[in-house]
């Protein structure tokens, strides 16, 4: 998985990401496009799916095409899933623990090859662009980023549902999942009031070192406004950023809220958690005062995913109880 580390200066602006809505083509076959604005052509429903990532798998098993997927990568996600999605996503076959490479994948003979990652390519040895041409596979990606260089919904997770549901014929299923996500966003409670300042924090941390945080184009930032929320670090663009422990004073965040299961994080879990609660750095800030230390794991929030809501839900109660 890439992590695109800037500094709190750097502030850069995307490339616009076109995700135009899916289109039916001729002789009854799907048009949809990728994130650049490409038209993506299926003459039939995908017949053997490779998802590079357990939340892609997710998708699909609420979409009820899960027997379409001859294995998946990076299963991790499945631990924040419950029964009987869980049930489900066991079955799958899993290639690798991380992100596969491309030899396993081109091994499957997909005739798709699924990622809830913003591009191909990021980790060493998995699938670029012109690998899937090489293996005759069609690639899809959510388009997390580009266009949404400043998240405040979960437009990327609506998409990317509704274009699987148009490749795989299930647009009905898609419409339904989405309006089912959509009521339980707006059924979130939010407070009249001031806005609590959060700061994201996904790992422990360090002294003379920076802080690792998410910018405003990320599942993060939107759950944290959709949850009433203010993120201190809203002009930070990257998806994952280095800010210096003096910014965070300055910035004053009234409530931390930690991300955990972070490949790159020292702590995993609660551990993480409490090291934070416990952390010097953070005791002159209102959150350490106050001991306003929330938790959510990364597999709810990182990426598009319906397990997005469980997150939203989770961090409204947190910054409203």
């Amino acid at each position: 998985m890439r992590r695109a580390v800037l500094v709190l200066a750097a502030v850069l602006p995307l490339a616009a990401c076109g995700t135009a809505s899916p289109a039916p083509a001729a002789s009854g076959a799907v048009t949809v496009q990728d994130c650049a604005g490409k038209d993506v052509t299926f003459e039939s429903a995908p017949k053997r799916v490779v998802t590079l990532d357990g939340y892609a798998a997710q998708t699909l098993v609420r979409l009820g095409v899960a027997d379409k997927i001859v294995g998946t990568g990076f299963p991790a996600p499945f631990t924040a899933d419950a029964a009987p999605h869980r049930d489900v996503l066991a079955k799958i076959p899993v290639l690798a623990e991380r992100v596969p490479v491309t030899e396993v994948v081109a091994a499957q003979q997909p005739d798709l090859v699924l990622t809830s990652f913003e591009s191909f390519g990021g980790p060493p040895g998995s699938p670029k662009d012109s690998d899937l041409v090489t293996m005759k596979a069609k690639g899809l990606t959510s388009c997390l980023g580009g266009k949404f260089a400043k998240l405040t919904d979960l437009s990327p997770t609506y998409d990317y549902v509704r274009k699987l549901g148009a490749v795989f014929g299930v647009r009905d299923r898609a419409e339904k999942l989405v309006a089912e996500l959509e009521g339980r966003a707006k059924a979130v409670r939010t407070s009249s009031g001031a806005k609590p300042k959060v700061l994201v924090l996904q790992d422990n941390p360090v002294a003379g070192q920076p802080l690792q945080t998410s910018g405003a184009g990320t599942i993060a930032h939107a759950l944290i406004t959709m949850a009433g929320g203010e993120s201190i670090f809203s002009d930070v663009s990257s998806m994952h950023a280095e800010i210096s422990p003096e910014e965070v004073v300055q910035r004053d965040p009234q409530v931390v809220w930690v991300i955990t299961d972070y490949t790159f994080a020292k702590l995993k879990g609660q551990e993480l958690v409490a090291a934070v609660k416990a952390n010097p750095l953070l005791a002159n800030t209102t959150a350490g005062k106050q001991g306003r230390i929330v938790s959510t794991s990364q597999y709810l929030v990182s990426f598009p995913s319906p397990l997005n809501l469980d997150g939203l839900e989770q961090l409204a109660n947190a910054l409203h109880a």
